[in-house]
């Protein structure tokens, strides 16, 4: 499936590793957003790793799923 993930991270070290993260598992076409086709196995793993970062009173991750 394919999934748009973006994000809005006010501290710049957190936001390079959620950055880096996703870098991992997809394509970035925009400053704070990535294109990413994934399986559920992969989709999960990327999840637990952004969870491991955010900051979730201060940070925003919105994924959405593409038919």
């Amino acid at each position: 499936m394919l999934f748009i993930i973006s994000y809005d991270i006010p501290d710049t070290q957190r936001r390079t590793k959620i950055a880096k993260i996703l870098d991992d598992f997809g394509d970035r076409v925009q400053y704070s957003v990535f294109e990413c086709l994934l399986d559920q196995v992969l989709v999960e793993k990327m999840i637990f790793k952004l969870e491991k970062v955010v900051n979730s009173d201060e940070d925003s991750i919105r994924i959405y799923t593409l038919c």
